[in-house]
């Protein structure tokens, strides 16, 4: 099996390294530059069939929908990952991958959250999901709610554990999303067995 990790350095922690290429990335990697580094990377596998993200996710007080703000913060504003980030108002910078990824796996927080009111809004989760599974042409594994983390877990590097909240799979066939009944197989790899 072909895997790559995304590791954006302002997700504090060691970066596993039980993958074929490791990449790490900070707020000095322009985003375009880092969606060719993984295009150059998946056509020397000849295709990629998992990449994970490990980054943090835009989280946000908005209802964009009325236009005001709310108590509860709500993911679903894209991720941290480079200098702009990965949302839904730069999400095409991805296409190269198409037909290069199998799985895409973000471990974030909240990409597929949907707040009240940002249904069809730049704050739709879910709908940045989905358009990453059409444009990608890949699985795209997402969580809904907020995600913690051990930045010095298994072996120095960071261990998620289990998901929180319901994560749900995005594909081109499914760009709504479908939830997944166990995620537990979507996890980073830490250790020989886990890259198995």
């Amino acid at each position: 099996m072909t895997s790559m990790i995304i590791h954006d350095s302002r997700l504090t922690g060691g970066t596993p390294n039980w993958y074929r290429f490791v990449f790490q990335v900070g707020p000095r990697n322009g985003i375009r530059s880092i969606a060719d580094t993984v295009s150059r990377r998946a056509r020397q596998a000849t295709r990629l069939q998992k990449l994970h993200i490990l980054c943090h996710g835009f989280e946000a007080n908005w209802n964009l929908g009325s236009g005001m703000s709310v108590p509860t913060a709500h993911g679903g504003f894209g991720i941290q990952l480079g200098m702009e980030g990965l949302s839904l108002n730069n999400y095409r910078v991805v296409e190269p991958w198409n037909g290069l990824v199998r799985e895409i796996v973000l471990f974030a927080c909240a990409p597929a959250d949907t707040g009240a009111g940002n249904a069809g809004t730049w704050g739709d989760g879910k709908r940045f999901c989905g358009y990453l599974a059409l444009v990608t042409g890949a699985t795209v594994i997402a969580a809904r709610d907020t995600q913690y983390y051990q930045p010095t877990g298994v072996n120095g590097r960071i261990e998620f554990g289990a998901w929180e909240g319901p994560v749900y799979a995005f594909s081109g066939a499914n760009p709504e999303g479908e939830r997944i009944v166990d995620p537990s197989r979507y996890r980073v790899h830490n250790t020989r067995a886990a890259a198995a």
